[in-house]
């Protein structure tokens, strides 16, 4: 008989729907009953593409035996993370506060005031070495819970405390952040296989973001690094993740992570965020070094997306699986017989040099593809485009016969935003128009469901809006509005923009504390409000709306959003001066604020030739230049575009300097010439 689930919209809360366990979704309702019959909650959070996650959902909770005593010593709660990701957030915290790790499944045992008491992960359903069962851990909660009340709650009242401490601002104003930044990232980093840290290796994309800045601005940084090795951390991180078996080297795309420090053996579930923010830093990244690998990889990506991972006009899903048929990594790992069997003599021993195989294999005794075009790109061996596209396409059809991992259709909003941004930045190196196709309908998608008062959705599913925004959302849906407006010169991108802008300031900053909060300052279900400060895997949402709000702020010259990034950083210092590496896009904003000029192009167009202009905009002109504009026909209220004419009737600039113009021009040759004397502007 199904359980409370079974009228919810999250794939992965469905896949639970069916289990003994009588679950409850998040809610009041469970918290009730658990202070009604005194018992404690079962919190237990997830997301569909996670392996471990499956693990237990069947081996513990579909296990009649847990079951029982589960509903007999319990109120249980099932979270999907994606769908509550500030829920993810506070749970996570405590987990890792209580057992000094974290990881999902999140499994978290919760008085009825919902304060942590104990916390794990994945527990077997047998003892096994160091880890005891489910239900021994089970019945030594419900002995503790009953025996020891006073204890719980002395633990509860000292994790709230701990959740709490905020660190002081100290007198560290001398402390230069992007050199602490980046010291701890020289010790960290493999010269032998990129990335930062040993194993398990994540591609950690907020890093290699900061990396790109140190190079876009290297003039600034030209003492703190060499050139050399600044493009050896990039260039050899970006080599070895692409070559990997962490990369599908078939149907494009990056896994999670990999357990190994050579980026062999991934964990093979693939999610989005990690490929939007990708495709985003490979393209960058190409936009420096003019690689032809790394142009291929963030298309690459793109292609995988938008074929795999997308549908009709809608948004991008959230996440494909690990597993398939029961078995994580069967999509995608090959037998060396069947490798054989596939080609033809001279066509086997190519693919061998291309994709790295042979007949014992690199994955318990199976094959993972690794190298790839990009490897054959940088081989002494020549190799065919079409010797390669050949190889590859005979091997991906083969695939394709076989069971596919479950993909979770969840459109989340910042997610797809991330995605929005991706494809711009591309669209604006290539002008490929399928980019930016796809991001005006992805992003005229979402934006159809945003309501009357500016709440964004989570998540949409089967076309199904789910309401319970995060400033995550808002930070990375405002992000790739303003992507979308620089690629189109739209006025009503930019627009929607400020609005959501300022449902951020209504909803998520407190005045009080000078903060931005993850959730909206209407939830009232959690018992302490979470914020994220900290860069992991990707750029933080606080971080990433600061950053947003100083763009805005700084071209509209909107003090009240300016103000507001002054006390935000101010608040951060001294998390930048402790947890360098996890506060990088912090650093690079104090260094932003700090030498920012205020350069900023408005652009009046007259909605003709705009391919010309924003292509000389991303390819000419100086990179770090923000851009803005807007029709003759629009009109607004913002202040920046007062006075700012279409004169005779052509697209018409004006090149300002803390928002103080230089004559406008019709010229685009002008215009440049204007941008190439930026550095010597002295009005």
């Amino acid at each position: 008989m199904p359980n409370n689930l079974i009228n919810e919209n999250s794939p992965y809360l469905l896949q639970h729907a069916n289990n003994p366990v009588d679950w409850y979704p998040w809610s009041d309702k469970p918290f009730e009953l658990a202070k009604k019959y005194d018992k404690p909650v079962f919190l237990s959070i997830g997301y569909s593409s996670c392996h471990w996650c499956h693990v237990m959902e069947k081996e513990s909770f579909s296990d009649d035996t847990i079951a029982e005593y589960m509903n007999e010593h319990f109120i249980s709660i099932k979270v999907d993370r994606e769908e509550r990701p500030d829920v993810d957030s506070i749970y996570m915290e405590s987990l890792q506060a209580l057992s000094g790790s974290g990881g999902w499944p999140a499994s978290l045992f919760l008085t009825p005031e919902k304060i942590p008491f104990f916390a794990g992960t994945y527990f077997p359903l047998e003892d096994r070495g160091n880890y005891p069962s489910f239900m021994r851990v089970l019945q030594s909660v419900v002995e503790y819970y009953s025996n020891k009340k006073r204890t719980v709650i002395d633990i509860g009242n000292q994790l709230i405390a701990l959740l709490q401490t905020e660190l002081k601002n100290e007198d560290i104003s001398d402390v230069d952040y992007i050199k602490n930044g980046l010291d701890n990232l020289v010790k960290s980093f493999d010269r032998d296989n990129g990335g930062f840290h040993n194993a398990p290796k994540f591609p950690q994309p907020h890093i290699l973001e900061f990396l790109i800045y140190l190079k876009d601005n290297y003039t600034r940084f030209c003492s703190l690094i060499s050139c050399k090795d600044l493009n050896e951390m990039l260039n050899i991180s970006l080599y070895k993740m692409a070559s990997g078996g962490i990369y599908d080297q078939l149907g494009g795309g990056f896994h999670r992570y990999s357990v190994d420090a050579k980026w062999l053996v991934p964990h093979f579930e693939k999610m989005l965020y990690d490929n939007a923010f990708l495709s985003k830093i490979y393209s960058m990244a190409n936009g420096i070094y003019s690689e032809t690998w790394m142009k291929f990889i963030s298309e690459d990506i793109l292609d995988y997306l938008i074929m795999q991972m997308s549908d009709k006009s809608e948004g991008f899903y959230a996440s494909e699986d690990a597993d398939s048929e029961g078995e994580e990594g069967k999509y995608y790992v090959w037998d060396y017989e069947q490798l054989r069997k596939t080609f033809n003599g001279k066509e086997f021993e190519l693919a061998k040099g291309l994709f790295g195989f042979n007949n014992k294999g690199n994955f318990e005794g199976k094959n993972i593809l690794t190298g790839g075009f990009t490897k054959a790109n940088n081989s002494n061996k020549s190799y065919e485009i079409d010797e390669y596209n050949n190889i590859k396409s005979l091997l991906f059809n083969v695939r394709e016969q076989r069971i596919p991992p479950f993909k979770d259709k969840k459109i989340i909003t910042s997610w797809n935003g991330m995605t929005i941004t991706a494809l711009m930045q591309n669209y604006l190196l290539s002008f490929d128009e399928k980019y930016l196709n796809k991001s005006i309908n992805v992003a005229t998608y979402i934006n159809s469901f945003i309501t009357e008062d500016n709440e964004l959705p989570r998540y949409i599913i089967n076309s199904k809006p789910f309401y319970s925004p995060t400033l995550e959302d808002y930070a990375y849906f405002i992000e790739a509005l303003f992507r979308l407006h620089q690629g189109t010169l739209e006025f009503k991108w930019l627009d929607i923009a400020m609005n959501l802008t300022d449902k951020v300031i209504e909803s998520y900053w407190d005045s009080d504390s000078s903060f931005l909060y993850d959730s909206s300052n209407n939830k009232k279900d959690l018992f302490i409000r979470p914020k994220s400060l900290y860069d992991n895997p990707y750029t933080s949402s606080s971080s990433k709306m600061t950053e947003l709000l100083y763009l805005l702020g700084s071209i509209t010259g909107k003090a009240e959003y300016l103000e507001i990034v002054d006390r935000l950083i101010d608040n951060m210092i001294p998390y930048i001066n402790k947890v360098p590496m996890h506060t990088l896009s912090w650093a690079k904003l104090t260094d932003l604020r700090k030498n920012d000029k205020l350069d900023h192009l408005v652009i009046i167009h007259d909605e003709k030739n705009l391919n010309e202009v924003l292509n000389k905009l991303n390819s000419e002109w100086a990179s770090n230049l923000i851009y803005f504009g807007k029709s003759y026909k629009t009109k607004t209220n913002l202040d920046i575009f007062d006075h700012k004419l279409l004169i005779d009737d052509k697209n018409t600039f004006y090149l300002c300097r803390s928002y103080t113009c230089k004559m406008p021009t019709n010229s685009i040759k002008d215009i440049n010439n204007q941008i190439k004397d930026l550095s010597s502007l002295s009005y």
